[in-house]
């Protein structure tokens, strides 16, 4: 799937934000317009500040989500003629920057994400036993 970065913000969490537009043509006139959100949150023993986590704990959470982990969001609309692709999009995005900016920017939510996909992964492996 090809994807464009459409816009790249830096957060008062001092985490960087990628926008990208993964849209595709899906017959001559249409596309389905995606919106996708990438940030890389580096696993580092300062990004639990909030939540004290032992040595220990801190080594197996790196051992878990190794040095780096993505937060991912997408959104879409099917069926987007053409002339409105563009506007349409615009759109996602700016839903996006209103709604989840604020939230994703705060200075716990790398932490607490860290966290929660930590407690993901190690469950899916425990339940994949």
């Amino acid at each position: 799937m090809e994807e464009t970065i459409f816009k790249t913000m830096e957060l008062d969490n001092n985490q960087t934000l990628v926008i990208l537009d993964k849209s595709r043509k899906i017959a001559e006139d249409a596309y389905v317009v995606t919106m996708g959100v990438r940030m890389a949150i580096r696993v580092h023993r300062d990004l639990f500040a909030e939540n004290t986590v032992s040595d220990a704990q801190f080594d197996d959470i790196r051992k878990v989500l190794g040095d780096e982990f993505f937060y991912e969001y997408k959104s879409e609309r099917n069926m987007i003629m053409a002339p409105e692709k563009n506007q349409v999009f615009e759109g996602l995005v700016a839903t996006f920057i209103t709604n989840m900016v604020p939230y994703i920017s705060k200075s716990i939510f790398p932490e607490k994400k860290a966290l929660k996909e930590y407690k993901e992964r190690v469950e899916k492996k425990n339940k994949d036993r």
